[in-house]
């Protein structure tokens, strides 16, 4: 058995949503909460998905490696009741540390279930609509510290920290003298791996430190 965990007050759960999930799909628990806080705990069965209402997602952020460390398989996607997901709002998810994908709820019953059938496969899925908004966005001016080099285009995606990280990996530090390095835990450390590796499209974390490398010297010439 599988667990789903809804993160929604009860007004914002549609009432047949529930049953609709677990008769779709048998091998999982329904699981609802009503904050953040309750979500940070071992429940009874593997969690799967992550259904995160968009009322919570900058707790919900705030709190990533709290649920990562607790729920390191499962896929966290926004809860979408079609009511405040829109504008640049929508577009800052493709940015988030956290969230993976989108589940809208203001459509036909056997919709949400096909997207939640894609979700608990690890298959990730944003609208149509938030796409084509994620890609007409205006780009942002490279980012510049202090008279510091440019960053690269395709390392924007990274925040600080992962950059911190990722300069500590192509340096051969492993994750515990980078544990050190850094004042953070063995296991934030992986949480930051995995980000890395993902965003940048590796398949480890020797091509995520080559692909930094190949950056760096792009700069100098």
């Amino acid at each position: 058995m599988r667990s789903i965990v809804f993160v929604a007050s009860s007004q914002a759960m549609p009432p047949t949503l529930k049953q609709a999930v677990e008769d779709a799909f048998p091998w999982t628990v329904v699981e609802q909460v009503g904050h953040i806080d309750e979500a940070t705990r071992i429940f009874p069965n593997t969690v799967s998905v992550m259904l995160v209402h968009q009322t919570f997602v900058a707790e919900a952020e705030r709190r990533a490696a709290d649920l990562f460390r607790y729920h390191p398989m499962a896929l966290t996607a926004v809860l979408d009741d079609g009511t405040k997901l829109e504008g640049e709002g929508a577009v800052r998810l493709f940015d988030s540390p956290l969230v993976r994908s989108v589940l809208p709820i203001n459509v036909r019953q056997n919709v949400s279930l096909s997207i939640l059938g894609l979700l608990l496969q690890g298959i990730e899925y944003f609208p149509r609509g938030l796409l084509s908004m994620a890609l007409q966005r205006p780009q942002a001016p490279p980012p510049q510290a202090d008279g510091g080099p440019l960053i690269p285009a395709h390392l924007r995606v990274l925040t600080k920290r992962e950059m911190e990280v990722l300069d500590l990996v192509q340096r051969g530090l492993q994750n515990k003298s980078i544990a050190n390095d850094l004042h953070l835990s063995g296991h934030t450390v992986k949480i930051h791996l995995h980000n890395i590796i993902t965003k940048l499209g590796a398949h480890n974390r020797t091509e995520a430190a080559a692909i930094y490398r190949d950056a760096a010297r792009g700069i100098l010439h």
